[in-house]
């Protein structure tokens, strides 16, 4: 057996290993900040299909044609290093706790807006800044599961790294093989490969490697969730501020 296809086959078993950490992860509360569909949009995120406006920045070439940023959001954010594509995956992956740190990410909730296919629908109102270039399996010091809030195991920790690691050369070579633009699935990248850590995959020039991703969210059940208003959320400890504070 070639070590290429050795590789590969390590790369299909560390895919497929990843999402089983939250069979253990710690019962954790999530709070999230119960909002009117205005205060959201005062927070610079607009909702297609809603009575919100949208605003001048879409994310709909990078994979979520639902929501828009305000400039005066997307002006913040580009001081810290992120793009409109990589802002916009950031927002749109499914993630409730900073990686590094363990602390809760501020998640808005708006009762307006209803439910998706996958419950309630959350609005993250600020990133982690290992999300700025759209690849954070590659670049954030991962110590905590970014949806469980559980602090990750050495293996875990080896597992994760060394995915990430392959998974970007793969995706790399795919990218320059093929010559792609836009959005595209991990299953696009052939020979078989799995992993449902991905909700879809960008290549874009805008992005410095090429490439970057939503997070997709674990399946089974939730953790236990506490609606607060923002003034509430703001006294309580343990969770990271709002962009805008």
């Amino acid at each position: 057996m070639t070590r290429l296809s050795i590789s590969f086959l390590s790369l299909i078993c560390l895919a497929v290993h990843m999402p089983l950490h939250r069979a253990k992860a710690e019962e954790q509360k999530i709070t999230r900040i119960q909002m009117t569909l205005d205060e959201l949009t005062a927070q610079g995120i607009a909702v297609r299909g809603t009575k919100a406006r949208p605003f001048p920045n879409s994310c709909q070439s990078s994979g979520n044609a639902k929501l828009s940023v305000s400039n005066r959001l997307l002006e913040h954010f580009k001081s810290r290093g992120f793009t409109l594509e990589s802002l916009c995956l950031g927002l749109s992956s499914n993630v409730r706790f900073d990686p590094e740190t363990g602390r809760q990410l501020p998640l808005a909730f708006v009762p307006e807006i209803g439910k998706d296919r996958f419950g309630d629908q959350e609005f993250r109102l600020n990133l982690p800044s290992c999300f700025r270039n759209a690849v954070s399996d590659l670049e954030c010091d991962y110590k905590f599961d970014s949806w469980w809030g559980n602090r990750l195991d050495r293996r875990d920790l080896t597992s994760r790294r060394e995915f990430s690691q392959q998974f970007d050369a793969m995706v790399r070579q795919h990218i320059q093989r093929n010559r792609i633009s836009g959005v595209f699935k991990v299953e696009d990248l052939g020979r078989g490969l799995f992993t449902s850590s991905y909700e879809w995959l960008l290549a874009s020039s805008a992005l410095p490697h090429g490439y970057g991703y939503a997070l997709h969210g674990p399946e089974g059940d939730d953790p236990e969730v506490e609606n607060v208003n923002l003034s509430t959320y703001r006294k309580k400890s343990g969770g990271s501020s709002l962009w805008s504070d």
